[in-house]
């Protein structure tokens, strides 16, 4: 992903996310039980990737006037910070300032103050849409999902052509069928296949959709289209884990 992002200022996906977490074998089906298990390991597998695919979201702060001197003055101290341990910042009492401030809680793991933060920029500021952005990536981070979306949604409202968020949109949605029944839930891949393609009309360089989209045709039971849809990622992607999984997909695919 060809983001530019600050490390104080990003909000990173959870490390429980990552790669070591996600050595799942997944047995060739030879009936169909084997291929229902098969289907579950699998979607065990993209719950992972879902989360490490989604977005950071980095420091998007209000549009402000050209030339304004306390502009140059942010653009001049944004520099990229390490993770510390070193007490948080005293309280600054404006958007900007709790925006950072939540960023920072975030990075601390500290999610309920980082939840707060946001929430006050946004008091200060209803039209701040980073913290709306952020404040999503925190609530899914708790795993609360529909107060996820309901924050990326209003940060869609605030910008429609972020790309970015579109698609943390689309893969909440995807998870949010994968994970929340005892099989997927059509009404939620529908809507994941919307969102997300949605989020490719907005951003068609992306390449994190297209893997999403192939996992939601999979479980629509779409081979045509969950085919098309790999392979576009295989052809733009970058992400291993993904590459592989997405190789697992077709493999099952194509029998």
């Amino acid at each position: 992903m060809d983001n530019e992002k600050t490390i104080g200022d990003e909000i990173a996906v959870d490390d429980s996310l990552s790669s070591d977490n996600a050595t799942i074998d997944t047995p060739k089906p030879s009936s169909d039980a084997k291929s229902m298990l098969w289907k579950a390991a699998i979607g065990v597998a993209v719950v992972i990737i879902i989360g490490i695919l989604a977005f950071p979201l980095f420091n998007r702060s209000p549009e402000v006037p050209v030339n304004d001197p306390a502009a140059a003055l942010s653009e001049a101290t944004d520099e990229e910070l390490p993770p510390t341990d070193d007490p948080l910042p005293t309280e600054d009492n404006t958007a900007e300032g709790q925006f950072r401030l939540g960023n920072q809680f975030y990075e601390a793991g500290q999610l309920n103050k980082a939840v707060e933060a946001y929430q006050k920029a946004i008091a200060l500021d209803p039209e701040y849409q980073g913290a709306y952005a952020n404040l999503g990536v925190t609530y899914y981070q708790q795993q609360k999902f529909e107060l996820a979306a309901s924050q990326y949604e209003k940060a869609l409202e605030l910008n429609p052509q972020d790309g970015e968020v579109a698609y943390n949109l689309g893969a909440l949605y995807l998870q949010q069928a994968l994970t929340e029944g005892p099989s997927p839930d059509n009404d939620l891949l529908a809507k994941a296949v919307v969102q997300l393609q949605h989020a490719l009309e907005i951003s068609p360089d992306l390449a994190e959709p297209h893997f999403t989209l192939g996992v939601a045709y999979f479980f629509l039971e779409d081979k045509d289209k969950a085919t098309e849809a790999f392979e576009n990622y295989l052809a733009r992607g970058s992400d291993p884990q993904a590459q592989q999984e997405a190789q697992n997909y077709l493999q099952q695919l194509n029998q």
